[in-house]
Parts: structure tokens; C-alpha cells; sequence
């Protein structure tokens, strides 16, 4: 089964990255078990700078982890490209061309462990650009040791509301999706479906649940649709049934829940035990790989909708590998026997910018370094992505459903793409099995 292969492949890429963070966090600018993209035979540096130094801290174990699946090969592909087949990065004070190495550190997908680790990359791998991904708790707290530091800081995969709650920023910038966009892109999925128009909200304590809860009671307020909040649920909680119980009383149709993947396993298999099934369930954050759709009880996954954050039928080009969106989908299925992973967008087009940005710079004084990631205009696997004046660069999230597949046992279908009308959205929505009358 598919979940199986994904355990499988994500233990190894987990194993090589938890090898790279050992090194990372104890100290020094090299190290046997680094992640260094060998490069070629770059011109000589006249100087002791020898290689570009990027600190990932990313969520290598927690809950946060499984976006971590694809970046070993993501990033094989990228710094083969960059250091093999381009020699490098011309870079001035070098006087020629230095190769891309990424050193890692796990942030354990706790924002404390994210801010300690990140600090290590900075006072002892004296790494010249930092990054953090995933969620508000790898990209602010990461943003803040830049801040700090004084170091160049590319962030990805937050909300962008949810990531300026830790600015105005500096020295860190934002490669983010907007939560309006994000919402507005879901009630556009949700008008396309006969309902009653009653919206149940499922969501946490944390940043992305109240950002989630603002968002959406203002962009309802004034529509026809009725929501009903029970109130925020705590992260790790185990018994759903009481607000369960809430949703089902309310008689809503649709509920909208921001949720990690084993929380909202949990609710929507006592969902079902509970005979309370909404005609749409919409799900964030949690439901965004084929085999957690897969690994809910019978066909339990068929139907739920959510907003992608990257898709192979993404008309875009990533330049740094010279493929489209969808042969780089089909190169990593070939590859690995499995669906591929949305984050893989996300990954590429970091490099992408990152590998212009310094081209550009043809230096690693920090000041300059952050000054070229901010004139960014570049066509990426995102489409053309330049930073607003948040220092964001703002990556589309549009409403997709999960339907039975033919290769796969679930596929994702674009349904919903009005606030990015370049993406097609041709496939109609559909309303699974459901005990709401």
C-alpha cells in the first residue's frame, strides 16, 4: 500500500536528515554527515571562503516531520544542478565560483527547539542565509534569530498573516501562502455544493486555528452562510465526541478544521463512529499527502476537500531544472512509487530563488545577500513570484478535493482557483457519503 511506502521512504529521508542535524547542532562549519551537494570543479577562491553555507532548521521529527519527506531529494536534484551541472556561484570576494552545501538542524517541531537550533547555525556554523519552513513554529522563531543575528532569512510554508504576527521584518523574509486567498478559494468550493450553508469551525489554540477563525468570520459575515464555532480544541487532544456532538446538534453541513494529520485522524474516524458525516469537510494542514487520505478507515478520505498549496497541474516551470510542474510530479512517482508530495514545489522553488538571488548578488555580505532575495522577480514552479511590502512572496493556495484515482488509490482534483485563475480548475466537486440529510 502506498502508507507503507510512504513510512518506508520517509524513514530514510528522516535517517539522513537526523545525520546532517547531528553535525548541525554540534557546532563547526563542516562535517562528516552534512548534506553537501558535491560539487564539480568550480574555479579557485582566492580567499578561505570555499562553499555557500544555508542552515536548515527544519521539523526532522514531531508532527511536523512529514513535510520534511521530499527535501533530500529535492534537494539531490537542486544542488546537482547548481553545483555539478552550473559549477557553482560566482561569488567576488571568492574570485569564481563556491558550491552550495545545507547543513540541518531539527527544530523537533517545537518553536523553542527552533529558535535554539537556529541560533547554533548562526553563532557556531556561521551559516550565510538561514531557513525555516512549516508552520508558524519553524518560520517565526527562526525569522527572530535573523532578526537578532543580522542574518539573511528565507522562511516558507505559514500562512503569511500568521508569519507577520512575529514581525515587521528586517533581515527575514517569506515565501508564504495568504489565509484570505486560501479562504476565499474555500467558500468558492463550498458555493459550487447544495448545502444548508452551515459552517462548523474545527480549530485549534494555536496561531494558524485563531488566524483561521478571524479570516473566515470575516469574510462570512454578510453571506448567507451561518456559522457555529464550539469553541478551540487543544493540539494532541484525543476525544473529539463532545464537539462532535456540538457540530452534529448545530445540524451543520460543512465544517472547516485546521488540523495536524493524527488530530484530525482522530476526529474523523469518531466522526464516523458518532454518525455525524458532513456533506463537505474541509480540512488544512492535515490531509495534504495521498497516503494520510489512504490510511483513514474504507474509503473515509473520498470527497474531503482542501487547500493545495502546490499541484503538478500548476502551469509553471521551475528555471533551475529547466522542468514543468507536472515532470517534476512524475519524476519524483517514477522515482518513488508513490504520489508525490505537494511540499516538493515548496523545496524547489526555495532553490529557485535562492540560487538567483546569489547569482545576482555574485556576494555573501549579508546586506547585499538580503537585498537581492527581496528583488526577486522570477518565474518559479509557483508562477512569478516578487516580495510585497511584508517582505512576503505569496505562493497560491486553492481548493482541491481528493477523489479515487486510477494509479493511486486517492488523487487530488483542482475545483476551486478564482483567486489564481492561471491554475485550470476543470473538474467538478462532489459531495461523498454523508449522514447529513
Amino acid at each position: 500500500m502506498a502508507w507503507n511506502r510512504k513510512k518506508k521512504l520517509l524513514a530514510v529521508a528522516l535517517c539522513a536528515l537526523i545525520a546532517f542535524a547531528l553535525s548541525a547542532c554540534g557546532g563547526g562549519g563542516g562535517g562528516e554527515g552534512e548534506s553537501s551537494g558535491e560539487a564539480g570543479e568550480p574555479p579557485a577562491a582566492s580567499s578561505d571562503k570555499d562553499e555557500i553555507l544555508i542552515g536548515f532548521a527544519a521539523p526532522m521529527t514531531g508532527p511536523l516531520s512529514i513535510f520534511m519527506g521530499p527535501t533530500p531529494w529535492v534537494e539531490e536534484l537542486c544542488l546537482d544542478a547548481i553545483n555539478n551541472v552550473n559549477g557553482g556561484i560566482y561569488i567576488d570576494e571568492a574570485g569564481g565560483k563556491l558550491p552550495i552545501r545545507v547543513v540541518y538542524a531539527d527544530t523537533e517541531s517545537d518553536s523553542n527547539k527552533a529558535m535554539e537550533v537556529a541560533t547554533k547555525l548562526v553563532t557556531e556554523n556561521k551559516v550565510d542565509i538561514l531557513v525555516g519552513a512549516w508552520t508558524p513554529v519553524g518560520t517565526n522563531p527562526i525569522s527572530a534569530v535573523g532578526e537578532r543575528y543580522e542574518v539573511p532569512v528565507f522562511t516558507f510554508g505559514a500562512p503569511e498573516e500568521s508569519w507577520l504576527e512575529g514581525g515587521p521584518y528586517n533581515w527575514a523574509t517569506g515565501m508564504q501562502f495568504n489565509y484570505d486567498m486560501l479562504c476565499t478559494d474555500v467558500i468558492n468550493m463550498w458555493d459550487k455544493l447544495d448545502t444548508n450553508k452551515k459552517v462548523g469551525f474545527v480549530l485549534d489554540t494555536d496561531v494558524d486555528g485563531t488566524t483561521g477563525r478571524e479570516v473566515y468570520t470575516r469574510l462570512l459575515a454578510g453571506t448567507d452562510y451561518e456559522i457555529f464555532d464550539p469553541g478551540a480544541y487543544t493540539i494532541g487532544t484525543t476525544d473529539f465526541t463532545g464537539l462532535i456532538s456540538k457540530l452534529k446538534d448545530a445540524d451543520c453541513d460543512i465544517i472547516t478544521a485546521d488540523m495536524i494529520t493524527p488530530d484530525f485522524t482522530v476526529f474523523w474516524k469518531q466522526c464516523h463512529q458518532y454518525g455525524y458525516v458532513p456533506k463537505v469537510c474541509t480540512i488544512n494542514k492535515g490531509m495534504h499527502y495521498e497516503a494520510d487520505v489512504e490510511n483513514l478507515d474504507s474509503d473515509g478520505g473520498n470527497g474531503i476537500t482542501f487547500s493545495s498549496l502546490w499541484d503538478k497541474n500548476f502551469p509553471f516551470s521551475s528555471p533551475l531544472l529547466g522542468l514543468s510542474c507536472n515532470e517534476i510530479a512524475d519524476k519524483w512517482e517514477s522515482e518513488n512509487e508513490g504520489f508525490y508530495p505537494y511540499s516538493i514545489g515548496y523545496d524547489v522553488a526555495m532553490y529557485d530563488i535562492l540560487y538567483d538571488a546569489l547569482s545576482r548578488a555574485q556576494t555573501l555580505d549579508k546586506a547585499a545577500v538580503r537585498q537581492a532575495i527581496l528583488d526577486t522577480d522570477i518565474d518559479t514552479v509557483f508562477g512569478n513570484l516578487t516580495f510585497n511590502d511584508n517582505q512576503c512572496a505569496r505562493v497560491p493556495a486553492i481548493g482541491t478535493q481528493w477523489l479515487p484515482g486510477e494509479k493511486f488509490a486517492f488523487e487530488k482534483k483542482v475545483v476551486a482557483s478564482e483567486t489564481f485563475p492561471a491554475i485550470p480548475a476543470n473538474d467538478p466537486i462532489i459531495i461523498p457519503a454523508t449522514t447529513q440529510k
